[in-house]
């Protein structure tokens, strides 16, 4: 049995130490008054610091569903659909933008400014301000809070929002339906999103004829990259780049290069050449540093055609995880050809873990990327044996050498050679 008490405590104890970290580096308090910081501190170089604020994540979680009890527990859970479908009005009429930084307005000047009924604006934003999204200080009175100046100003959040609340949310609403449908199919199209935007196309070729879509999409994923979990920090101090010397790193559906230019800047000897679509290469081209021209280049290439440049190291981030096993086979199997007797293929994927063996919120961020996965592109994330079954079915020949996951890390290099 568990004990509040005891529970609480652990709260106090780690929320002591928590504060004292901050304190120390003279960084406020947390708060989500309008002017008040976007992102905690980083605590990534204070690991016992870093552990006491997960495990008080954890803790408050449990206390919370304690008080709640089993049946308030689930009729909370089945509340928040609600909770997303008023972010979904408030992004579709960029409410945070018509919320003055400076000032509060009303529900009568929002309703004037976007046509819509002023108690359907005035629902949707106080179901809002229960997550400190938007607050009401005074009746019928909105002003910003810290979570709301943050849709304003971080373009890269507001991505990711926008793409959660037009996508992901209708997508994931039509799982039940898709399985039902397809039980057993693991093609790309066969997914949620497909059937929740009725469309025969998956969501990569379904976004190149929406560039509206496709654009909000990598904007999100360049955001997700400035998080401490999917950090290119990790990357660059996560694998032993410098036994690879002055080699060849082919950056496979590399995008715009932006990794490989965090590794061209740690690493003086390396070369680079990036593949991905055309339109994404000649982005990547205007984007390069000056500096490093010489040793970032850019080619046009589908990563499910044969490899055609022997390099020393075929590295690919987050390619395989959106696709089902015979296709993440079928991308792997174009590299064999190409690759010589001391080549690397450097994988950078989440590794998922067994249930409990890591904080809540780790764990959290590990299933909601499986779900992700499986709505979006029928496609998962994978354990450690489900990688080794890829590497296997892709050559006999080819090993996983190692694993290893950075510490803060989501992500995991995966490192696969010959035998």
């Amino acid at each position: 049995m568990t004990s509040l008490v005891d529970v609480a405590m652990r709260i106090i104890a780690n929320a002591t130490l928590v504060e004292k970290s901050l304190s120390d580096h003279g960084h406020q308090f947390p708060s989500f008054d309008k002017d008040a910081a976007e992102s905690f501190l980083d605590l990534s170089k204070e690991p016992a610091a870093q552990t006491a604020r997960s495990s008080l994540i954890d803790d408050s979680k449990l206390l919370l569903d304690l008080l709640l009890g089993p049946a308030d527990l689930i009729n909370r859970l089945c509340q928040s659909p609600f909770e997303v479908a008023a972010q979904s009005l408030i992004y579709k009429y960029k409410l945070y933008d018509l919320v003055p930084l400076d000032k509060s307005t009303t529900y009568a000047e929002l309703a004037a400014k976007t046509g819509l009924p002023e108690y359907r604006i005035r629902t949707a934003m106080r179901q809002s301000a229960l997550n400190r999204i938007f607050d009401e200080p005074t009746p019928n009175v909105v002003v910003h809070t810290a979570a709301s100046v943050a849709l304003v100003k971080n373009k890269a959040l507001q991505d990711w929002y926008g793409h959660f609340v037009e996508e992901v949310f209708p997508s994931s609403a039509k799982l039940a339906e898709t399985m039902s449908k397809y039980p057993e199919s693991t093609e790309p199209n066969h997914c949620s999103f497909s059937t929740a935007f009725n469309t025969p196309d998956p969501i990569f070729k379904f976004f190149d004829d929406h560039p509206d879509r496709q654009a909000r999409f990598f904007g999100a994923m360049a955001g997700v990259g400035k998080g401490e979990g999917f950090s290119l920090r990790h990357i660059v101090t996560g694998y032993d780049w410098s036994k690879v010397g002055s080699g060849l790193v082919v950056d496979v559906g590399g995008s715009s290069g932006f990794v490989s230019m965090a590794l061209a800047e740690s690493y003086p000897n390396l070369k680079f050449l990036v593949q991905d679509y055309e339109h994404t290469v000649q982005g990547g081209k205007k984007a390069l540093p000056t500096h490093l021209e010489s040793r970032v280049d850019f080619a046009t290439h589908d990563f499910f055609t044969p490899q055609t440049v022997s390099a020393d190291v075929y590295f690919m981030r987050h390619i395989c995880h959106d696709w089902a096993q015979h296709n993440a086979v079928k991308i792997l199997k174009n590299l064999v050809p190409a690759m010589k007797p001391t080549s690397r293929i450097v994988m950078c994927e989440l590794v998922i873990m067994p249930p409990k063996s890591m904080n809540g919120s780790q764990e959290r961020q590990q299933r909601a990327m499986e779900m992700t996965m499986w709505t979006m592109v029928n496609a998962q994330e994978r354990t450690r044996e489900e990688w080794e079954e890829v590497v296997r079915l892709t050559d006999e020949r080819l090993a996983i050498l190692s694993i290893n996951r950075p510490a803060n890390s989501s992500d995991s290099l995966i490192e696969i050679g010959w035998k």
